[in-house]
């Protein structure tokens, strides 16, 4: 079986030997690295005792037409060779074999596994065999038998008697602890900590916009203890990506990615692409946050290149080789300075950029991206003398003031997404018009309020959407079965400043 992007094309291995000048042959357009795995196949046959045959041999890998890139297919090439051989007679139908093999019959690790084998039980497939390197990756896999080796000599005394793996499950947890400190160190920005919480029940974008130190940062690593797990269709959708990225894990991955690249990535690297065609970051960061810390200091490519997978979910990438499609339905998290100098919203006087520079460095920030990001947080650094205080409030309770509340949080946001996964099947950040007006409740007076900002204020239709969508978080939290003009005042807070 051999992948393009998260599609998998089975190859089925056939083995002929004629007479002939002795020689093995790979048919069925395999790139060089598969051509190269004869040399590999036979070294590795005769060191685990198998007497290689003077005949033509063969081997066709079909479909004809794919390309055949993985290196992942000489232990089914090895296998087939085995059964030409008579080494072994074992009904090897609706059965994969996974593996890279080395000179000495040992059976490597290979990219890609989880992804490969949960498209073949989708395939009908009873077994398969696969390094014994890649078991913690796919253990956790049901409805099929798995046979991990390490060897060759394994599959030559394998028999119908021998018993799969037994089913591990993964520990559930409500929350995670990632962020946990980070949540709990943050002191004053109150107004923050609630648009935090709002993103995190509605799986909404936000910016920070603030001074060096204001606690952007600190801010949005505080997101990854706010988020539930994934569930189980999520964990296997996230697992998939990550398996073919070559990012093994143990197990389903249940807790939320949370990615933060640097601002030096390339297109490829925040898109995905190359030579074969690997998910970037907007594809690990599925079902989880894409944090872009110095957001204006990623190259203008880079951000502009966010617009569509932000409304859409997914990428599509189209190179000469080949088009593949991968999920991308994260949420944004992005961290900038106000100017150059990052001084602007502190006291009057300390910031040292002109209007020009302020105006230059603010417009990388283009209209359309913005308009794609929910809440907009303006963070201003805190009085220094807070921090004193803080610190005699925990001398004096022995205690962080802020831990109930933390636990308190983080039930709402639980409870708000409970709801709207009830309502509608999906968060508040991916409804559209016609779902928020049959399932929005919005009062009249909340249709009202926002029609006369939304015309002094200039709204596009995509903002006038996502103010509606956060009221509706807003609501969700407070367990409001109607969105009212309280709801609307206070989502039109974080889009008009």
């Amino acid at each position: 079986m051999v992948f393009t992007g998260l599609k998998c094309t089975l190859v089925e291995i056939e083995v002929n030997g004629t007479r002939g000048q002795p020689a093995l042959i790979i048919i069925g357009l395999p790139n060089k690295a598969v051509d190269e795995s004869k040399e590999r196949v036979t070294a590795s046959l005769v060191h685990c005792g198998v007497k290689i045959r003077s005949m033509k041999t063969v081997v066709n890998l079909a479909p004809a037409e794919v390309r055949k890139t993985s290196s992942a297919l000489e232990l089914a090439i090895a296998v087939g060779l085995l059964q030409l051989y008579g080494n072994i007679s074992w009904n090897t139908s609706k059965t994969l074999f996974f593996g890279e093999l080395s000179l000495d019959g040992n059976v490597k690790k290979v990219r890609g596994l989880f992804s490969m084998i949960m498209a073949g039980k989708a395939l009908g497939i009873k077994r398969v065999f696969f390094p014994m390197e890649n078991i913690e990756e796919v253990r956790m896999i049901q409805g099929i038998e798995l046979f991990p080796v390490k060897n060759i000599k394994e599959i030559l005394v394998y028999n119908n008697k021998k018993q799969p793996l037994s089913f591990v499950s993964s520990k559930e947890e409500k929350f995670s602890d990632q962020g946990k400190d980070e949540f709990l160190s943050i002191v004053g920005q109150e107004q923050a900590k609630r648009a935090l919480a709002i993103a995190a029940a509605g799986k909404h974008n936000m910016i920070f916009i603030g001074s060096p130190g204001a606690g952007k940062s600190v801010l949005a690593k505080a997101m990854r203890s706010l988020l539930p797990p994934l569930s189980r269709k999520e964990s296997i959708e996230v697992t998939r990506v990550y398996s073919i990225k070559g990012i093994s894990h143990k197990g389903l991955i249940t807790q939320r990615p949370f990615r933060e690249p640097h601002h030096s990535s390339s297109l490829v690297g925040m898109l995905g692409g190359g030579r074969n065609l690997h998910p970037g970051e907007i594809s690990l960061a599925h079902h989880g946050v894409l944090f872009l810390d110095e957001f204006l200091e990623y190259p203008r490519q880079v951000i502009e290149s966010l617009r569509q997978p932000l409304e859409v979910g997914k990428i599509t990438l189209t190179r000469v080789t080949g088009t593949v499609h991968y999920p991308a339905r994260f949420m944004l998290i992005a961290a900038t300075n106000p100017c150059p100098c990052g001084l602007w919203y502190q006291a009057p006087g300390k910031c040292t950029c002109s209007d020009l520079e302020k105006i230059k460095y603010q417009k990388k920030l283009s209209g359309p991206i913005l308009d794609r990001i929910d809440l907009q947080v303006k963070l201003i650094s805190i009085d220094p003398e807070r921090f004193i205080k803080s610190r005699k409030i925990i001398s004096e309770n022995n205690k962080r003031p802020e831990k109930d509340s933390l636990e308190k949080i983080r039930e709402k946001i639980y409870l708000a997404q409970q709801i709207q996964l009830e309502r509608q099947g999906n968060s508040n950040a991916f409804l559209q018009y016609s779902d928020l007006r049959k399932l929005g409740n919005i009062q009249q007076q909340a249709w009202e309020l926002l029609t006369s900002v939304a015309e002094k204020f200039s709204l596009s239709n995509r903002g006038y959407l996502k103010v509606l969508r956060v009221a509706r978080t807003i609501a969700d939290l407070e367990k409001s079965h109607e969105v009212t003009k309280k709801h609307l005042t206070e989502a039109l807070v974080y889009r008009i400043h």
